[in-house]
C-alpha cells in the first residue's frame, strides 16, 4: 500500500508496536494508514489477529468494502454488526478470522458473554483499532472495553493487545482555560509504564524505550481520571504510549486537506411572531388550569423543557395524573415553540396536529380539556402559519446561501448540518416548497440516524447507504443532516457546509468544517444575530487554538513526571470502578423483589411485584407472571426489525388494558411469549418511596435470569392444576 509523507509519519510509532493515537483532520486518510498498519501487523506476526472497532452499525459495511477489502487477498476479513448472522457465533468467526471489523458494542457484549459460541477475551486479538476514539470516555462502549484492559493489565496481563486509535478531534474535555485544556492534553496523551519489549514479535510493549520522534506527543492524563464518578477519558483509558500528528509532512497535509473559509450568516429574530404568541397564551392558559404556584414562564426554552420534564416525573410519581398530562401537553408545546423558532410555522402546527390525532383518553376530564383547548384554537393556528410574512428569517437566509453555491450548471455537493431528524425532514420539505431551489439543479435527501425516536421515523442502514450512494455519485448533490454525518461516513468533499442554528462542542464543530474538503469550499454559520449560537462558534473557535497551544506544552513535560504520573491515574481508574460496582452491587440489594410494586405510569393501577421479573440475554426485562396478561392488551399487527435475533422475535406492542398506555413489546422466546417493560413507562414503589426510572440498571433490586425450563414446567402445573 502506498501512503503519503504525513500518513507515513502519524503511524510509524504505531508500527513500531507502541500504543498509538493517530491524530489527522477529517480527509486526511487516517483509516487508509491504519489499514497500512494492520497489513505490517499481519505479515510481522503468525497468529496475529486485528479487531476493527467502530462506534456506528453502518462505519462497518463502509470499512470493510471501502477500506479493508484491500487485505482480502492476503487475509481473511469478516464484518460483523447487529444485523450480521456471524453476531451469533461470534467466537467462531474471531477464531476463523485475522480481522474482525465489528461494532464496540458487539466486542463488549462478547466480552462478558458466558456462552462459547459469543465469548470471546481481549488476548484473543494483538491488535486493536478503534475508530473516532474520542469517544472513549464516561459511559461509552469504548470505555468499557478499555476498562477490561485496564483491569488485566493492572493486574499483571503481558499478552494484551496493541492499541492504535483514530481521531480528527480530541477536544478540550470541556476546559477553557489553558491550565485545564493542558490537563486535558496530558489526560488523551497518557503513557502507561513498560509492559514488556516493544514490537510485533512478542508480547506488546511500550514506555520505557519509547523515544520522543517529530510528529509524536507524549503526556499522561490529569487529575479526575476514573469511572463513573471519576470521569473515565479518552486516551489514558486507551494505554497509550503517543499521540502522533504531521509535523514534518504538514505543508504536505495541507495542501491535500484544504480549509473552507468560514462565514457567518446571522439573520434577525421576527419582527412579530403571532403563532408563537399564539402558542404561548395556549400554555399559559393549560398552567392555569393546574392551578400550581410558581411554574415557570420561559416558554420556547430549553431551560423549560427541562423544568416540564422534572415536573411531569415527580407527578407521575405522586401519581398526581392531572398534572402528569398537563405536563406531557406543555412539552409538546414547547417543542413546538422550538420547530417554530428553527424551521417553518407549518412545521409547528403539524408537530401539535399529530400528537392530538393519537388515541387519548377522553374519559379523563384533563385529557378532554386538553384536547378541546387544542380544537378551540386550531383553524386560527393553522391560517396563521400559513401566513408567508410572518415566516423564519432563517429560512430566507439558507435560501440565499444555497442559491449562492448552487449554480444551475454547476458541481455543486453540500450539507446542511441540523440538530433534529424533525428539522432536517422539514427542511427537505420547504426546500421541495420553494419553486426557484427544487429544479433541477438541487437535488436533495435527509440523512439521519438509524436508532429508534417515537418523534420521527428513523432511516434504515440500507437507507443510509442508499442515499451517501447517490451522493457520492451526483445523482444527489445536498443533504439535510443530522451529527450522524459529522464523522465516520465516507462522504465527498463539500463545496458548501452549513450550521443550521446549531450549538455544539469544538469536537462537532472540527468534525463538521472537515466535510467542506473541496477548493474554495465555504463553512457557513447560518444563526440568529448576536445569539447563544454565535457566542458557542466563537468559543469553539478560541478552544481549538487553546487544544494546539496545549499539546506544545504536553510536548515538553519530562517523562518521567509523565510516565509516573499516568501509572497513579490508571492504578485510581480502577479502584474508581470497583468502588462504583460496589455500591452498584449494594444498591441492587436494598429491597426484595417482593415489597417492590409496579404502576402504570398513566393510570396509576398497580400491575404487578419485582419478583415477576427477570432478564433474558442479560437485557431484556421480562414479566412471567401469568397473571400479568389481564392487566394489558396488544397491538394488531407484529413490529417489524430488519435484523434477525437468535433465540427470539418481535411481537406485538404491549399497552396498559385500561388507559392504552404503552408499556413495552412482546418476545416470542423459543414460542413462547413474554411481554419485555420499558421501565419509563411505569412508577415504580419500595417500602422507602414511589420513583420513575429511566433505565433498569438504576432499580433496587435484585433480578434474577429467566430460566426457560423453570419456566415451561410451571406453567403447565399451573394448567394441569
Amino acid at each position: 500500500m502506498e501512503l503519503r509523507g504525513y500518513q507515513h509519519e502519524a503511524v510509524a510509532p504505531a508500527l513500531r508496536g507502541l500504543n498509538c493515537i493517530v491524530w489527522l483532520p477529517t480527509g486526511a486518510g487516517k483509516t487508509r494508514a491504519a489499514v497500512h498498519v494492520c497489513w505490517k501487523h499481519l505479515e510481522s506476526r503468525r497468529d496475529g489477529r486485528v479487531a476493527v472497532l467502530v462506534n456506528k452499525v453502518h462505519l462497518v459495511e463502509q470499512h470493510a468494502k471501502e477500506e479493508f477489502h484491500v487485505l482480502q487477498g492476503a487475509f481473511r476479513v469478516t464484518a460483523i454488526s447487529g444485523d450480521s448472522s456471524h453476531k451469533c457465533f461470534f467466537s467462531q468467526a474471531v477464531k476463523s478470522s485475522d480481522v474482525v471489523i465489528c461494532t464496540a458494542q458487539i466486542l463488549h457484549n462478547a466480552l462478558l458473554s458466558r456462552e462459547e459460541d459469543t465469548r470471546v477475551e481481549l488476548t484473543d486479538f494483538s491488535l486493536l483499532v478503534i475508530d473516532e476514539c474520542h469517544h472513549t470516555q464516561k459511559e461509552a462502549v469504548y470505555n468499557k472495553i478499555m476498562l477490561n484492559y485496564l483491569q488485566r493489565k493492572l493486574s499483571g496481563r503481558r499478552d494484551l493487545p496493541q492499541i492504535l486509535g483514530l481521531t480528527a478531534s480530541p477536544g478540550t474535555g470541556g476546559k477553557t482555560s489553558f491550565e485545564g485544556a493542558v490537563e486535558h492534553v496530558l489526560q488523551v496523551g497518557a503513557a502507561p509504564p513498560a509492559r514488556g519489549s516493544a514490537g510485533f514479535g512478542g508480547a506488546h510493549g511500550g514506555g520505557a524505550g519509547c523515544q520522543r520522534a517529530p510528529g509524536t506527543v507524549l503526556g499522561c492524563r490529569g487529575s479526575g481520571l476514573g469511572f463513573g464518578a471519576l470521569p473515565f477519558q479518552i486516551c489514558a483509558n486507551l494505554d497509550t504510549e503517543v499521540i502522533t500528528s504531521a509535523q514534518e509532512h504538514v505543508q504536505h497535509l495541507q495542501s491535500q486537506v484544504p480549509q473552507p473559509r468560514k462565514q457567518y450568516d446571522l439573520c434577525q429574530e421576527r419582527a412579530w411572531d403571532p403563532f408563537g404568541q399564539q402558542l404561548k397564551k395556549i400554555m399559559a392558559q393549560i398552567q392555569q388550569h393546574m392551578g400550581t404556584a410558581g411554574l415557570p414562564q420561559d416558554f420556547g426554552t430549553q431551560t423549560y423543557e427541562q423544568q416540564v420534564v422534572e415536573l411531569e416525573k415527580r407527578a407521575a410519581e405522586r401519581f398526581c395524573r392531572k398534572t402528569r398530562a398537563c405536563a406531557l401537553h406543555l412539552r409538546k408545546y414547547n417543542d413546538a415553540l422550538l420547530i417554530n423558532d428553527t424551521v417553518r410555522m407549518v412545521d409547528a402546527f403539524q408537530h401539535l396536529q399529530q400528537f392530538y390525532a393519537t388515541e387519548r383518553d377522553m374519559k379523563d376530564p384533563t385529557e378532554r380539556f386538553l384536547a378541546t383547548t387544542f380544537e378551540e384554537n386550531r383553524a386560527s393556528l393553522l391560517a396563521l402559519a400559513g401566513c408567508q410574512r410572518y415566516e423564519n428569517p432563517r429560512l430566507s437566509k439558507l435560501e440565499e446561501i444555497l442559491r449562492e453555491n448552487f449554480q444551475p450548471q454547476g458541481s455543486s455537493r453540500g450539507i446542511v448540518f441540523t440538530k433534529t431528524r424533525q428539522s432536517a425532514h422539514s427542511l427537505l420539505s420547504w426546500l421541495q416548497d420553494v419553486a426557484e431551489l427544487s429544479g433541477q439543479h438541487i437535488r436533495a435527501a435527509v440523512l439521519t440516524g438509524a436508532g429508534y425516536s417515537n418523534q420521527t421515523k428513523h432511516m434504515t442502514q440500507n437507507e443510509q447507504q442508499d442515499v451517501i450512494r447517490q451522493f457520492r455519485k451526483g445523482d444527489l448533490n445536498l443533504l439535510f443532516s443530522t451529527s450522524v454525518a459529522e464523522e465516520g461516513l465516507d462522504i465527498p468533499k463539500c463545496n458548501i457546509v452549513v450550521r443550521y442554528g446549531l450549538m455544539t462542542n469544538e469536537i462537532a464543530m472540527v468534525q463538521a468544517r472537515g466535510r467542506a474538503r473541496a477548493e474554495n469550499s465555504v463553512y457557513s454559520v447560518l444563526a440568529k444575530a448576536n445569539s447563544r449560537e454565535v457566542s458557542r462558534e466563537l468559543l469553539n473557535e478560541n478552544l481549538v487554538e487553546l487544544m494546539e497551544k496545549a499539546i506544545q506544552a504536553v510536548q515538553a513535560m519530562p517523562e518521567r513526571e509523565y510516565r509516573l504520573k499516568i501509572a497513579e491515574l490508571q492504578r485510581n481508574a480502577v479502584i474508581g470502578w470497583q468502588v462504583k460496582e460496589a455500591k452498584i452491587s449494594e444498591r441492587r440489594r436494598l429491597h426484595d423483589p417482593a415489597d417492590v410494586y409496579f404502576y402504570c405510569v398513566n393510570c396509576n393501577v398497580a400491575v404487578c411485584c419485582g419478583s415477576d421479573i427477570r432478564t433474558v440475554e442479560g437485557m431484556h426485562h421480562v414479566n412471567i407472571n401469568p397473571n400479568f396478561r389481564r392487566y394489558y392488551t396488544v397491538s394488531l399487527g407484529k413490529i417489524s426489525f430488519l435484523r434477525t435475533f437468535k433465540d427470539w422475535e418481535p411481537g406485538c406492542r404491549v399497552m396498559c388494558s385500561g388507559c392504552r398506555q404503552e408499556w413495552g413489546m412482546e418476545m416470542i422466546y423459543h414460542h413462547v411469549k413474554l411481554p419485555i417493560l420499558c421501565i419509563k413507562n411505569f412508577v415504580v414503589e419500595t417500602p422507602d418511596e414511589k420513583r420513575r426510572y429511566k433505565k433498569w440498571s438504576g432499580v433496587t433490586f435484585p433480578i434474577k435470569e429467566f430460566d426457560y425450563v423453570e419456566y415451561c414446567s410451571s406453567t403447565q402445573e399451573d394448567e394441569s392444576f
